[in-house]
């Protein structure tokens, strides 16, 4: 389901960003983006591109700018996320206690493509199986990533623009769907089942079409 995986994503993102910008000086924001594309690069041979970051001095938190992630050569190399920002508001006293509490978090995804390659395999899969492996009865879990644990985002902002399908051995089926999703407000996000609706609304605005992995929506709901 959408909100699983999405919620995977949100969740490996933010650790990344946070884990490392509480180890420089605030105001060496370019050691922060070379050390996120640095642990990206070898943590998920994903290839990332960071265009700005900046980071709080009073509240602390941390705005990646043009942030795309590209895949691996499984998948053509080929353009995975493209955010024009990504800010996260985080918890400092929660990460003294190795705890990853978000206060406030806005992530806006321009584009998404969904990239099927000529095994079959797609890189949405691929990456949940990275980031959740499954486990033995069954499911996936989110293991805690070097001691630290998630325990909620209070505030999520979450805007989707385009999603495309792309087929590395048929361009014919070569497709897109423009979402339109802006500013979607989610409060106490601890887990997928936080993210009510956002599968629905997906779905009925052609995610389906597109490969991801939506389900339509339980009850009348408006696009």
């Amino acid at each position: 389901m959408f909100q699983s995986w999405f919620f995977k994503i949100l969740w490996w993102l933010t650790f990344m960003a946070i884990a490392l910008v509480v180890i420089v000086t605030i105001n060496h924001e370019w050691i922060v983006k070379e050390l996120v594309e640095r642990q990206i690069r070898v943590a998920t041979r994903f290839e990332p591109e960071i265009g700005d970051v900046s980071s709080g001095v009073l509240v602390p938190n941390v705005t990646f700018g043009n942030f795309r992630l590209y895949n691996t050569a499984a998948f053509g190399g080929t353009p995975f996320l493209d955010m024009p920002e990504l800010h996260i508001e985080y918890d400092r006293a929660a990460l003294r206690r190795h705890e990853i509490h978000i206060r406030f978090m806005r992530v806006n995804v321009r584009e998404m493509d969904v990239v099927k390659n000529e095994s079959g395999a797609t890189n949405i899969m691929s990456i949940a199986d990275m980031l959740a492996p499954r486990k033995s009865g069954g499911g996936r879990m989110v293991a805690s990533l070097n001691g630290y644990k998630f325990t909620g985002i209070d505030l999520l902002n979450l805007s989707i623009g385009v999603v495309k399908f792309v087929d590395l051995n048929d361009q014919r089926r070569n497709r897109r769907a423009t979402i339109g999703l802006e500013n979607l407000i989610y409060t106490n996000v601890v887990s997928p089942a936080n993210l009510p609706g956002l599968s629905g609304q997906l779905w009925l605005r052609g995610a389906f079409m597109v490969g991801l992995p939506v389900s339509p929506p339980t009850h009348n709901a408006s696009p």
